[in-house]
């Protein structure tokens, strides 16, 4: 079945899905990937969680790096494959929980993602589809720590018909 979700998305939402299914994403997502996911731990057990990351409820994490340009005091989004999600395993469930994220985004899965009762859902995203990705980000809201490099900064990207994303991780099962 195809789905087209505008975020946030809700725990009811994610009753509706199957694995296989695909997805399209509208609305606000961001980037991250693994020293982002270890500064959101860090940040968060100091309670020193910058106020960008204290509502995403119900939104997607992208594993990703984009490639940007620095255009007259804004960003430009070039292109974005997924990252190999196994590199955030074993973060990604404590990221999950501090930021309320429902969907990761990415390619190869993950073997410790906690996708029991539709808590969230991973979603596959074809490896080389950095040139698509440019056509579905409508703008670059802002970006967060960009001392970690802009490959590992968090990016918030506005989305139009982002994907198509296929339901791998759902419900404790994988495909």
């Amino acid at each position: 079945m195809i789905h087209n979700f505008t975020l946030p998305v809700t725990p009811n939402d994610l009753k509706l899905l199957n694995l296989k299914d695909i997805i399209f994403l509208n609305g606000l997502i961001i980037t991250a990937r693994d020293q982002a996911h270890k500064r959101i731990i860090a940040l968060f057990k100091k309670n020193k969680l910058p106020q960008e990351l204290k509502n995403l409820q119900g939104l997607a994490i992208y594993h990703c790096g984009p490639i940007t340009k620095e255009c007259k005091d804004e960003y430009v989004f070039i292109s974005g494959g997924p990252t190999t999600s196994q590199r955030m395993d074993t973060l990604q469930n404590e990221v999950v929980d501090i930021l309320g994220i429902k969907f990761i985004i990415g390619k190869g899965g993950m073997k410790n993602l906690n996708t029991k009762n539709s808590r969230v859902v991973y979603l596959n995203f074809t490896g080389g589809c950095g040139a698509i990705v440019k056509k579905k980000v409508t703008c670059i809201r802002s970006v967060l720590w960009r001392d970690l490099g802009l490959c590992e900064a968090i990016w918030f990207l506005e989305v139009k018909e982002f994907g198509p994303l296929i339901v791998t991780q759902l419900n404790g099962k994988s495909i």
